[in-house]
């Protein structure tokens, strides 16, 4: 099950309309966590798509990472990249900048990072 934080992350990564957005939303509904992992510096969640999933698989690779949060207890806030490998959404990252990750994230503000 996603985190109140993983799930308004992943939400606004693929806010935006088209392919891949839309095929790896509809993922979303078949997706479940395998793991998590914590680093001290962020985490890892891994997903699983069952192989009989009725998904599309010929999206190209893609990492997205154009969202971040501020924490209230982090000075620097937060990053976070979405993983689509062989067509199939496959790990959400979150990591700080130069800091802890916080034990306690509520209160965190989404933010979408402008493009250069």
């Amino acid at each position: 099950m996603l985190t109140s934080l993983e799930k308004t992350v992943i939400d606004a990564i693929l806010e935006k309309q088209g392919d891949p957005f839309d095929a790896v939303r509809a993922q979303l509904q078949y997706a479940t966590v395998s793991a998590r992992r914590f680093t001290g510096v962020g985490f890892f969640t891994d997903f699983v798509i069952p192989p009989d999933a009725p998904v599309r698989r010929d999206l190209a690779d893609a990492t997205f990472g154009d969202i971040g949060a501020d924490l209230p207890t982090l000075k620097h806030g937060v990053g976070f990249l979405l993983f689509v490998r062989r067509g199939t959404i496959t790990m959400l990252e979150g990591f700080s900048y130069d800091e802890p990750w916080p034990d306690d994230v509520s209160g965190f503000k989404i933010k979408r990072h402008s493009a250069a």
